[in-house]
């Protein structure tokens, strides 16, 4: 018998598919017709415009709004639908958080991360019989399959042995 975490299985088909699409930006990027705006410290300002050059890398266009601000411009169009802003907040925040040196690829897989965990079908959430063979067809595709991003296990395997021993029909 197999038991498996559809978040993290869909985690990690999701999780490959933004990992490509950073890897890939060149242009693609979706402007904003309105702007939404980040608001820091004076600190984390200052610091988030030194990483200016590596957000836009990645995708993301932030202008500086006045001393504390930054205007978002545009972002990746292929952003889960309804959590780009999250989404940027969350980029930006994490590039804050990073007290050593950020490089691009360590920002895109962070984001890929970020991405994948948004967009993924949530605990009990339920799954017709063809949602569930399509989860596991894409699954089978995927380049690394047995674990979520964030390294935990999608499925588990029980054996007979195991099932019998848990109800006390082996001993042994």
């Amino acid at each position: 018998m197999y038991l498996i975490d559809q978040h993290a299985a869909h985690e990690r088909i999701n999780y490959e598919y933004y990992y490509r699409k950073f890897g890939e930006v060149s242009g693609e990027s979706q402007p904003l017709l309105l702007p939404f705006t980040l608001e820091y410290t004076s600190a984390d300002a200052l610091q988030l415009a030194e990483r200016l050059p590596l957000l836009a890398e990645a995708g993301v266009e932030l202008e500086p709004f006045g001393p504390q601000s930054f205007l978002v411009r545009s972002h990746p169009h292929w952003f889960p639908k309804g959590r780009e802003q999250e989404l940027v907040e969350e980029m930006a925040d994490w590039a804050l958080r990073e007290k050593r040196a950020v490089d691009i690829a360590k920002l895109r897989e962070e984001a890929a991360i970020l991405c994948s965990c948004k967009a993924s079908i949530k605990a009990n959430d339920r799954l017709s019989r063809e949602e569930g063979e399509t989860l596991l067809a894409r699954l089978a595709a995927c380049a690394q399959p047995y674990t979520c991003p964030h390294g935990r296990p999608i499925l588990v395997h029980i054996s007979v042995y195991q099932l019998e021993k848990m109800f006390k029909r082996v001993m042994s």
